[in-house]
């Protein structure tokens, strides 16, 4: 584990948030503490911690890293690629597809019949490797990234209002999350609609899952814009979650956002995770900055 932190380290120096330092953090933690927790996860077929997977190894020193995350999602196992790391010096010799093969046929052994992967949009020739494995692409998605004091105000206020969200408009804030978070991609998203629902159901599903909320909703001459929603977070950044139509979101944004700069006191940075290519002037002008944009590519295999 040592090593392999220090490769994915050295390949992803650049680009690596502090939920990624963090993980670093755990790994080596993990080969100092041989009876620690994070072993024991590896033997839980339920665990999503991401220490399994595979080296490439050469003269004894390991070069290449792939770990293969275990989840469960709607009762069916699916497995997710992560940290394909291939030193610079050995590059473009097929380490990362013989890592890559090397996961999907023990996905298969194990049948296991989605895998699934993450990979920046400014990477080609991963996205060309993939692909030519049979990958096929899913989403576009774009993480932005800011701090609640830097919300720009906009320069000409748009015209609507901002209420608290209420119970008659949960059915078309479902109806939007579903929309732009498809329970397809909704297993790697700290995003449980069950939670955000309102009402005494919600509440105690909130209560004994710790889990926090805010919810605002922007309205104009009576209509429902959007909804957009806060949820607390253990990670670097607090959630922010987008319930909208792509018809009605950058009017949406314009409305809550000057808002919520007043109403989150927060010292915690806010992070959207969002649709690439939607809202991404809206969102701009008003301070955020893309953190990254990852296509979403799975394999299915029978």
């Amino acid at each position: 584990l040592q090593p392999a932190a220090d490769l994915i380290e050295l390949c992803f120096a650049e680009t690596l948030t502090p939920d990624g330092h963090r993980y670093l953090q755990n790994m080596r933690r993990a080969a100092r503490s041989p009876g620690s927790p994070y072993w024991a996860a590896l033997n839980n077929p339920r665990n999503n911690f991401p220490l399994g997977g595979f080296v490439w190894e050469e003269d004894g020193e390991i070069i290449g890293n792939l770990n293969l995350i275990h989840f469960f999602h709607q009762g069916r196992r699916l497995n997710l690629i992560a940290n394909v790391a291939v030193h610079p010096n050995f590059r473009r010799r097929g380490i990362a597809q013989r890592l890559t093969q090397a996961a999907l046929e023990k996905t298969h052994r194990r049948r296991i019949h989605e895998v699934w992967l993450q990979a920046r949009t400014d990477n080609p020739a991963a996205l060309n490797l993939y692909q030519n494995m049979g990958f096929s692409p899913q989403a576009r998605r774009t993480t932005w990234l800011i701090h609640p004091r830097s919300l720009v105000e906009n320069a000409v206020p748009e015209p609507g209002s901002v209420t608290i969200r209420s119970q008659r408009h949960w059915a078309q804030q479902a109806a939007w999350l579903q929309a732009n978070y498809p329970a397809d991609l909704r297993w790697h998203f700290p995003l449980k609609t069950r939670y955000l629902q309102p009402g005494l159901m919600g509440l105690l599903l909130r209560f004994f899952a710790e889990v926090q909320t805010r919810h605002w909703a922007a309205q104009h001459q009576g209509k429902l814009l959007g909804v957009l929603t806060w949820q607390a977070s253990h990670t670097h950044a607090d959630h922010l979650w987008l319930s909208a139509s792509p018809q009605n979101e950058d009017q949406a944004l314009k409305i809550i956002l000057p808002f919520i700069r007043r109403e989150l006191l927060l010292r915690r940075k806010l992070a959207l995770d969002y649709p690439s290519e939607r809202a991404q002037t809206t969102l701009m002008d008003a301070g955020f900055e893309p953190q990254h944009t990852l296509l979403w590519m799975k394999f299915s295999q029978r």
